[in-house]
């Protein structure tokens, strides 16, 4: 049994709460209740969230409520939350070998001011240790050779092994250049081979 102490509201609260872990965050959601003023309660409306002990004696892990007022036209209103931790639930057990309910009550803060608004009353109890499979490991992203730059998609030349003979011959001489040319004399001849007609 779940019932909360708040401030008058006339909205309809509904709470979520969630036991985190570093693997994953389980999450629970009630149904909203009506037309209840400032007392709203939650008969019947059992959780189960699976704890890891190693973590929650490290208070590691802690049960979070979160309190919310259902609205049609203006939208849901974050009344405040309650954060139990999951340590403190287990040393407040009478006696941890039987599993008996324990009752519990935490104050409500609001989530921007931090002030008090009111309790939450519920009950709980740890059931015995089951064991979880482990989840299969990911596989690994297949990874995948980047692009080639745009430079290099063009041909490379090929690759030419060092070589480790002599030098080459030095190329031939050039021919010794042409003696001068003397200019025509003048009075320039032209004797025709044959006559015009």
């Amino acid at each position: 049994m779940m019932s909360i102490s708040l401030p008058r509201c006339p909205y309809t609260p509904s709470f979520q709460s969630s036991a985190a872990t570093p693997r994953s965050q389980q999450k629970t959601k009630t149904l909203a209740v009506r037309n209840c003023g400032t007392r709203p309660k939650w008969n019947n409306f059992p959780m189960n969230f699976t704890i890891d002990e190693y973590l929650a004696q490290q208070n590691r892990l802690a049960l979070l409520f979160r309190l919310v007022c259902k609205r049609r036209l203006l939208g849901d209103k974050d009344i405040g939350q309650v954060v139990a931790p999951i340590k403190e639930l287990f040393d407040a057990m009478a006696d941890p070998s039987k599993c008996t309910m324990t009752f519990a009550a935490y104050q409500v803060v609001r989530k921007p001011s931090g002030k008090p608004k009111g309790e939450l009353h519920f009950s709980y109890k740890f059931s015995d240790k089951v064991t979880v499979s482990q989840p299969a490991p990911p596989y690994a992203p297949l990874l995948y050779a980047p692009p080639p730059h745009p430079l290099l998609m063009y041909a490379q030349p090929p690759y030419v092994q060092p070589t480790y003979a002599q030098p080459p011959y030095a190329p031939p001489p050039y021919d010794p250049p042409l003696p001068p040319i003397a200019p025509p004399p003048h009075g320039y001849d032209y004797t025709p081979s044959a006559p015009p007609e």
